[in-house]
């Protein structure tokens, strides 16, 4: 296990120093001047020696070597740097905006797997009934529904004719309910589909067969084989999914004006604010690099034979 850690924690390292590349040459080959959308957004006219003195105060004059290994010096040492709009650390408007967001997903991450892992199982082993066909026909529906789509919908409908809950902000509960609503949904639609297509495929094994052949009960065929089985891809699919919500998120945020990190990030992109955006990716870099190892781990405790290997390895 110390080796795996270890190993893991260098194609970590490896890896965000390749993705904060990438982001970083990306950012410095989009058109637009940091300098220049700042003074803009000032409202002061884009004088040459303003633009010249911002660009050196924030460093934008020297090549793209040696901004980005400052970047990363100021990492090391756990300095994020500071935002052009706002001069603020990055640190710290990251912080401030980071609980609506993880507020968020997590709701909608447990709506989505309370709806859709018992109904894809429930219509998997329900073949062609009433149940299936009307679900099936539902999701075809909604994979052909763009969340802003949705999410206008509900805004309409709930909160502009009905003003059941309010559509902007994240002040209380009832500010959640329409957002958690529309990711659920649209995240829902995938989660049944690939749980009823495992649940089907899964069903028709050969040591399914040879146990209802035993004859072996429901109550104990399906928890001790079928459900067993399954656990591994569900997994796969669970510890995958965080990309998907977190673009939700992003989508959700701005259209409900949240205060969260998909906003904020959204916002420092139109405004070419470095640092910023460097910041929000290595989070979401980290951020999924981190699910992914407890996903490796959770695969260790789902599947004996993963642990057998590890047994037969170290004897």
């Amino acid at each position: 296990m110390t080796c795996y850690l270890l190993n893991r924690f260098v194609v970590l390292i490896l890896t965000l120093l390749l993705f904060t590349l990438f982001v970083f040459t990306l950012m410095h080959m989009a058109p637009g001047d940091p300098a220049a959308l700042f003074l803009q957004d000032l409202g002061a006219a884009p004088d040459r020696a303003l633009i010249a003195a911002l660009q050196q105060k924030w460093g934008l004059d020297q090549s793209f070597a040696v901004q980005y290994f400052r970047w990363l010096y100021e990492l090391v040492q756990g300095n994020l740097g500071n935002s052009y709009i706002s001069s603020i650390p990055v640190t710290e408007e990251i912080v401030t905006r980071l609980a609506p967001t993880i507020r968020l997903m997590l709701s909608s991450f447990v709506v989505t797997l309370f709806i859709s892992v018992p109904l894809g199982i429930h219509i998997g082993l329900r073949e062609q009934s009433l149940l299936d066909r009307v679900t099936y026909a539902g999701t075809v529906l909604g994979l052909s529904i763009p969340l802003y789509w949705l999410a206008i919908l509900l805004m309409f409908g709930f909160g502009v004719m009905w003003k059941l809950f309010p559509i902007v902000g994240s002040g209380s509960l009832r500010h959640y309910v329409l957002p958690v609503t529309a990711i659920s949904i649209i995240e829902s639609v995938y989660f049944i589909r690939m749980i009823r297509s495992l649940t089907l495929e899964y069903k028709r094994a050969f040591y399914m067969e040879a146990a209802a052949a035993r004859g072996l009960k429901r109550r104990i065929l399906y928890p001790s084989y079928l459900f067993r089985s399954m656990l591994v891809p569900i997994i796969t699919i669970i510890g995958s999914s965080f990309p998907s919500f977190f673009g939700a998120a992003i989508i959700i945020e701005n259209m409900f004006s949240f205060p969260g990190i998909g906003t904020y990030m959204l916002d420092m992109i139109y405004r070419r604010d470095f640092p910023a955006i460097q910041g929000c990716t290595l989070l979401l870099a980290t951020a999924i690099f981190i699910l992914n190892f407890f996903t490796d781990l959770c695969y260790y405790w789902a599947d004996p034979r993963i642990q057998l290997e590890k047994q037969r390895w170290e004897n």
